[in-house]
């Protein structure tokens, strides 16, 4: 041990530590003691020749008046709990609060190794929380001096205060105290989701969607009292979902944020790097983007998107979506066109194909012959090619990719001014209201497919209800309900856990929960941690989610396959029926 006296004198007491006990640097933190107001600090502190040492610093109470005088304490050893140094830095920089995006700034690291070492710390510690390794690190002076990347976060702790000091600054920071009276009790922490919403650009409409049932989902586990007693909130980060750099700038902004999961929609950019980048942030990251290419990343790469969760079926479905409806409508007697043939219209996106790996092939060995394949472009305001196509060829179908909803009902109102014999066949766009709203009187007979879409029950008419009452207007069938779902999802994934908000249990958790959402079964365990399809990918549908195909019938779109949750039976459109005009082929 030694001692600062009053007179400024700095002695040794005893043997203990004494070779660290007189080093300058030591003598140093305890002549800036008396300053920090403090009665005691302990610290840890790693020599240059690598020997860790515990200091603790105390000022004994004296008279009014009297210079005050410092005890040192130092203790050498192996590091405690088998930390390294890094994970010690860490640890000193959540008791400052710090998010994991900031933790990596001061260290230079990227949030993802950050989160990796948080885990560690926790799991060393036996600590089950950020908060309760943070509060311990305190108690137990496990804080490293100097403080890492000189953070100014911790300026109100001891060690923050002699760091202040060693480095220049004539006193430490004052805090002014609340009056008792005014004293709150114990909020417990938010679980905060970033919803990371499309709400600019053409797809607006439908990021509205997704972040309307988010946010009944949110309010309505709220009236219940949270999960585990902790409050959920939203933070929304907006993005134009065709636009990379849009993508990218939400991405950054949320891992600005103390978040506990992540949820989206789709991407309609290379979806790579988005979710690469929600992998560096290392908390659980659910969407429905509906992609193929993300199931094979997860899949055979889960080291790196582990956390990474698909909430409804891959796009490849919808070609065996159509297949079964239209053997399904065929042997009703209800469509029977005399050629099967269909016409492919698909934005030109990576990962955004009807007909993907091996699509054409499976249409060819059911019977239908590929009239043509069109890709478009934005901003998706001349359907010219695809008119005259139609004016040629008169396919039996034509099967359209998701495009705006204004575009898409754009393209409708001129097809019904010159109809070809053609079943008009969409890929999800129809779900969104916005699409009804523009398209008019012009959609009806439309069929269109989502691989998620609400289910036509008593818990999707109760959704709806509840909707309705929250915002004033009817939700559409795809996002409003994917985005409630998926935040439910995390509340099951999160109840299940021993520690909610814990990154890897609830990952974890999510690898094994089943839930019954508006847009049907979720179980995310499957291949490439992706909802399966009921019945092509899993013939159970307690585990998997059912691709619906809908009509819009009297301005209202309905499900009309698959059995059971068909609300009603398929009928020709209006320009297919005996009294309308047909055009032969040419």
């Amino acid at each position: 041990m030694g001692r600062l006296n009053a007179s400024g004198r700095y002695e040794r007491l005893d043997v203990l530590g004494c070779d660290l006990v007189m080093d300058q640097r030591v003598r140093r933190w305890a002549e800036l003691m008396p300053a920090t107001r403090k009665s005691a600090v302990s610290f840890v502190w790693i020599t240059e020749d690598g020997v860790w040492a515990h200091i603790d610093l105390a000022v004994p109470p004296t008279a009014e008046g009297r210079q005050a005088t410092v005890t040192v304490a130092v203790r050498t050893g192996e590091p405690p709990y088998g930390l390294t140094a890094r994970e010690l830095d860490v640890l000193t920089l959540l008791a400052g609060g710090l998010t994991n995006a900031s933790v990596a700034r001061y260290l230079g690291t990227s949030p993802r190794t950050v989160g990796k070492q948080v885990e560690a710390l926790l799991d060393k510690l036996g600590q089950p929380s950020r908060g309760a390794a943070a509060a311990f690190a305190v108690d137990s002076g496990l804080l490293r001096l100097p403080v890492p990347g000189h953070c100014a976060e911790l300026s109100a702790l001891g060690v923050g205060m002699l760091d202040a000091l060693e480095r220049g600054r004539s006193r430490p920071p004052t805090f002014a105290g609340a009056p008792r009276r005014n004293s709150r009790l114990f909020a417990p922490r938010p679980l905060t989701v970033g919803l990371m919403a499309p709400l600019l650009g053409a797809y607006g409409a439908d990021g509205e969607e997704l972040r309307k049932g988010a946010e009944l989902a949110v309010a309505e586990l709220n009236a219940r009292g949270g999960v585990s007693g902790q409050p959920l909130e939203l933070a929304t980060f907006p993005l134009d979902n065709q636009d990379a750099a849009s993508v990218d700038t939400a991405f950054r902004a949320a891992g600005t944020r103390d978040l506990s999961a992540l949820v989206g929609s789709y991407l309609l950019v290379d979806e790579r790097s988005s979710y690469e980048r929600a992998a560096e942030y290392a908390i659980p990251y659910l969407n429905v983007g509906s992609s193929d290419l993300q199931a094979a990343w997860v899949d055979s790469e889960p080291s790196v998107f582990g956390n990474v969760f698909q909430a409804g079926p891959r796009r490849s479905n919808y070609v065996h979506g159509f297949l079964r409806f239209a053997s399904r409508t065929g042997a009703a007697g209800l469509w029977q066109p005399p050629r099967r043939t269909i016409g492919v219209v698909e934005p030109e996106v990576a990962d955004s194909e009807i007909l993907p790996y091996r699509g054409a092939d499976l249409m060819e060995a059911a019977g239908w012959r590929v009239e043509f394949r069109i890709k478009t472009r934005p901003p998706y305001d001349d359907w010219s090619e695809v008119l005259e196509q139609l004016r040629h060829t008169s396919p039996a179908a034509l099967l359209l990719g998701n495009h705006p909803p204004t575009a898409m009902a754009a393209f409708q109102r001129a097809f019904v001014r010159d109809p070809s014999p053609t079943l008009v066949y969409n890929v999800y766009t129809p779900s969104v209201p916005a699409y009804l709203g523009a398209a008019g009187e012009a959609a009806e007979g439309v069929v269109w497919a989502s691989v998620t879409g609400r289910y036509g029950d008593a818990r999707g008419a109760s959704f709806a209800r509840n909707y309705a009452r929250l915002h004033g207007g009817v939700p559409g069938h795809g996002l409003a309900g994917a985005g409630y779902d998926q935040i439910q999802v995390l509340a099951r994934a999160w109840g299940a856990a021993s520690s909610p908000g814990h990154p890897g249990e609830t990952v974890d958790a999510l690898r094994s929960v089943v839930h019954r959402g508006v847009n049907g079964a979720y179980f995310l365990g499957a291949a490439g941690q992706t909802n399966a399809a009921y019945p092509d990918e899993n013939p159970d549908p307690s585990l998997a989610q059912a691709p619906l195909v809908y009509q819009v019938q009297n301005g209202t779109s309905r499900a009309i396959h698959p059995a059971p949750y068909a609300e009603a039976a398929f009928r020709l459109p209006p320009w297919l029926r005996q009294d309308c005009p047909r055009r032969a082929a040419v």
